[in-house]
């Protein structure tokens, strides 16, 4: 298993950090490299939504766990593979740490790695600044 987290702490309280992750519909706003997500708005652990990256083709997703205000997790299921994204978000005293975790593994796994994951990596500190920025722009 192939694993990426990146760690920041914020001000923003965790409940509209959650808030912000869980709105999946608006997750283009955040993220420049989501074209469009389609989501019913159910947040149970089985639901389903999809999300078609920039340049690239619609993706389903599922959501493994919603626990408000703490954590958000969702899985891609790839061809012999998959990829776990967790959003957490732990108050501490000197703010909300928000803690974003990739994780790659399957029998495939290296290659998603290469082909998405390592790329999501990558961008992992400039993406969570922007969702941090949207989520403290929420209205209470």
């Amino acid at each position: 298993m192939r694993t990426y987290r990146f760690d920041t702490v914020t001000r923003v309280p965790a409940e509209r950090l959650f808030a912000t992750i869980a709105d999946i519909r608006h997750w283009p706003d955040w993220d420049p490299d989501i074209e469009s997500t389609e989501h019913d708005g159910a947040l149970a652990p089985g639901s389903r939504f999809w999300l078609k990256p920039r340049g690239g083709p619609r993706v389903r997703l599922e959501i493994v766990e919603a626990m408000a205000p703490h954590r958000f997790v969702d899985l891609c299921r790839f061809p012999l593979a998959r990829m776990r994204t967790s959003h957490h978000f732990e108050p501490t005293p000197e703010g909300t740490r928000v803690r974003v975790t990739i994780e790659v593994w399957g029998p495939l796994g290296f290659l998603w790695d290469r082909l998405v994951a390592a790329k999501l990596a990558a961008g992992m500190a400039t993406q969570t600044a922007a969702f941090v920025a949207c989520a403290a722009a929420r209205s209470s």
